[in-house]
């Protein structure tokens, strides 16, 4: 078998470039973030808020950092609800308007009378 000094080129440079490319830092990249803490009370009437919530976070180009109804409170009185949304390129701004919406304005009355919530709009680097 003949030896192929382009092929071996190539993959030597290939394999270099993706050594290089995983040790080189990535610059943080900026996330608008929802942080959501409290108690939701068990309602089929909720469903349709979780439908059209994932919805809009998915046409947003977001998604779920965590969303665990039953979280460990070590402090505080938040409540066990915890979900954290994040959205990649978006400023804290861009959560805010998100928030006015009057899509997820419309979600908020669906979901009022089931929920006590803290909702925090945030904006974070990771």
């Amino acid at each position: 078998m003949a030896f192929n000094l382009t092929a071996a080129v190539g993959i030597a440079a290939g394999s270099i470039g993706l050594i290089a490319g995983a040790l080189i830092p990535k610059p943080a990249q900026r996330y608008a973030m929802a942080v959501v803490t409290g108690t939701t009370t068990p309602n089929p009437a909720m469903q349709e808020y979780v439908d059209k919530v994932d919805a809009l976070l998915t046409e947003s180009g977001c998604r779920y950092i965590v969303r665990q109804r039953a979280t460990l409170l070590m402090e505080g009185d938040g409540g066990p609800l915890t979900v954290v949304t994040a959205c990649p390129g978006k400023t804290l701004q861009d959560g805010i308007s998100f928030y006015k919406s009057p899509a997820y304005q419309e979600l908020v009355k669906l979901r009022s009378p089931y929920t006590t919530w803290d909702f925090r709009v945030v904006e974070g680097e990771f």
